[in-house]
């Protein structure tokens, strides 16, 4: 399975953990789609710029002020954990993962 596939493997699991209501895998499966995509760019590109595993990565691109406003946004509410109320600053963990992966599927392109 290719690269573009897991990230659509996982894409689709959260789409399945969101029609039950379970934010969780929700959040859990938009995080590791970004990963699929960002360790992708990395091997691709040769770098190891944002880390190992998705939230280092997360955390990595949040910080990255070289990129687009809106991908360090979509990837600052992804990476922040749920508060004690188990909210999330992330309202929709998809679209907020493919801004993300959009972004780094444009680069590899390019």
């Amino acid at each position: 399975m290719n690269w573009l596939d897991e990230i659509e493997v996982e894409l689709n699991r959260g789409r399945d953990a969101e029609r039950v209501g379970n934010e969780g895998k929700l959040r859990t499966a938009a995080r590791r789609a970004v990963g699929i995509a960002v360790t992708e760019y990395q091997h691709q590109r040769a770098v190891k710029r944002y880390g190992d595993d998705f939230m280092k990565q997360l955390r990595g691109i949040a910080d990255d002020p070289s990129l687009p406003a809106d991908v360090r946004e979509a990837a600052t509410r992804l990476q922040t954990r749920i508060s004690q109320e188990f909210t999330s600053p992330s309202r929709q963990p998809l679209a907020d993962a493919q801004v993300i992966i959009r972004y780094f599927r444009q680069a590899l392109t390019s």
